[in-house]
């Protein structure tokens, strides 16, 4: 059983589309739901030092009392370890850290510290029983606010009072379906430090409109819309984070942490497609977005082979995320020839007049979104994040993950390379699938070698790195080239352009083919991965 410790706080949180809120509310109402007011304010550093190490300090009134907390790292994407201090003002006291392996940190910062944003939000709560415990959940509506910017709430969290992780999941995924809810792993604080980010120097308005706040009992005017500069930035597309493990990571640890990084990607790209906080994002984000989701699951597929055995997926997890990962591969062939291939046409002597100017993409992107809010699709992301916080769980008890990731992963990589180099000779006389195939090995080979490189011995590494990312470049180019030829003999055959982009597309190919015939070469003679020598940690001293 995994039960949740007292320390830990473990949340599920959830945006709550529109048309489903006076639903939601009316249940929790029904179910006896409390409601209170809560406004907190959110303190760091104009450099945002306690930001970039994963903390949140805030001071937040809940009824007629001040209660201070700071939350630090957890174990997972949804877990923090929460401490809660009551205070009879509104005033930070620091030394309550005291003793705690931050108190240098915050010694350090204590007099840099500013209100950077607010929240207020109205909340309805209610504890409910789950079947080893109980669960709270939360219905928060109201507004994070930075200077003269605000962000919207409306979230519902799902927090595990006790019982089993398990069980929680269990419970969320009852909620989702009956109130299609999306998946959101930003917490208030990171999407408060992101809109105060956009108002450098405004923490004096922030301040003032705290206590304007105050002094009207809590009650907030309409919000401000967003400009295009701040979606822009706001709900940039979430890529690949920089993994770097240990010299002496074990299996289980490794596993974790390239696949929270996975997820993270997957999950953080399907919430701003499907609509979070309400923002109106760019035509270029929304196909960024699938982009990067596509980008993700491949990682995360890679992830599993890398790690085999280890990794412990679930296999329905692993056909769900196959087929929409297919659904969206249709929409992003699209995108590529609209974006990439059209304007090298049209240079290499294509009539602009005649080339189709946006195919049938924008008929998909309404398509793309609804299929990220549907909750069939959110149970999958919900899934995903309940094998790594179960797996993350259980890492104690398993043995046989405690030995050293370097040689299974050095051992893995080799054997792909090798793969690799034995087909590269024929490339020129293989067929399209085979080409193909070729490219999902390099792709394959260059995300495992990325999760890998913590552990790789560096002076090998950067030729190797060089020509994978060279061979996936000119292979990639390739590739684009037959999803366009396929595109303009099928559905884009009646374009009067047609015939002018077949030829161009197939006198195109002849040279990339080439050109990767020769990166392929190249990967053959940059060596073998290797393990770096193993640096054993220092003991940390809490």
């Amino acid at each position: 059983m995994n039960t949740i410790p007292k320390m830990l706080e473990r949340e599920i949180k959830f945006h709550v589309p529109p048309r489903r809120r006076a639903g939601l509310k009316a249940r929790l109402r029904k179910l006896g739901a409390d409601s209170i007011n809560l406004h907190a304010r959110y303190y760091d550093t104009a450099t945002q030092r306690l930001a970039q190490a994963g903390i949140a300090l805030r001071l937040r009134r809940e009824g007629d009392d001040w209660i201070q907390t700071i939350k630090l790292p957890g174990p997972d994407e949804l877990s923090r370890i929460e401490w809660n201090h009551p205070r009879p003002e509104p005033v930070l006291d620091l030394s309550v850290y005291d003793g705690t392996h931050i108190e240098d940190l915050m010694a350090e910062l204590g007099n840099r510290l500013i209100c950077r944003y607010i929240t207020h939000v109205t909340r309805l709560k209610k504890e409910i029983p789950t079947a080893s415990g109980v669960a709270e959940l939360a219905y928060d509506e109201g507004a994070i606010l930075a200077g003269s910017l605000a962000l919207p709430i409306h979230e519902l969290e799902l927090e595990g009072v006790s019982g089993t992780a398990a069980d929680l999941f269990a419970l969320s995924r009852e909620w989702l379906h009956k109130h299609e809810l999306i998946l959101e792993l930003r917490s208030k604080a990171a999407r408060g430090d992101a809109l105060a980010s956009l108002e450098m120097g405004s923490q004096g308005d922030t301040q003032a409109t705290a206590l304007k706040l105050a002094s009207k009992g809590g009650k907030l005017s309409r919000l401000p819309a967003l400009g295009v500069e701040h979606v822009l930035r706001l709900a940039a597309p979430a890529r690949a984070g920089q993994v770097l493990l240990a010299t002496d990571a074990n299996l289980g640890a490794a596993y974790l942490e390239c696949a929270n990084d996975c997820a993270g990607q997957i999950i953080r790209n399907s919430s701003f497609l499907a609509g979070v906080d309400g923002m109106k994002t760019s035509h270029e984000q929304r196909i960024e977005y699938v982009h990067q989701i596509r980008v993700g699951i491949r990682r995360l597929r890679t992830c599993w082979q890398l790690f085999g055995k280890a990794a412990q997926y679930p296999e329905t997890l692993l056909q769900s995320l196959k087929h929409h990962f297919q659904i969206f591969g249709q929409a992003r062939d699209l995108d590529v020839i609209q974006t990439e291939l059209l304007p090298r046409l049209i240079q290499a002597g294509m009539p602009p007049n005649t080339a189709p100017k946006t195919l049938e993409i924008s008929d998909t992107l309404s398509a793309r979104a609804g299929l990220t809010a549907a909750p069939e699709y959110q149970q999958v992301l919900l899934d995903l994040m309940e094998h790594l916080v179960l797996y993350g769980d259980n890492l104690p008890t398993e043995r046989a993950l405690n030995k050293h990731a370097a040689p299974q992963l050095c051992k893995r990589l080799n054997t792909w390379l090798s793969d690799i180099k034995n087909k590269a000779p024929e490339f020129l006389e293989a067929d399209w699938d085979e080409r193909h195939m070729m490219r999902k090995r390099i792709k394959r080979l260059r995300y495992g070698m990325e999760f890998s490189q913590g552990v790789l011995d560096p002076s090998r590494l950067a030729p190797l790195r060089n020509s994978l990312m060279s061979a996936q470049k000119a292979l990639g180019q390739l590739n684009d080239l037959y999803v366009a030829a396929e595109y303009y003999r099928g559905a884009g055959a009646k374009h009067s352009s047609a015939m002018f982009a077949l030829g161009w597309l197939a006198a195109t190919q002849d040279h990339e083919a080439q050109a990767s015939h020769m990166a392929l070469q190249s990967l053959s003679k940059a060596g073998r991965f290797s393990p770096a020598p193993i640096k054993a940690r220092k003991p940390k001293h809490n």
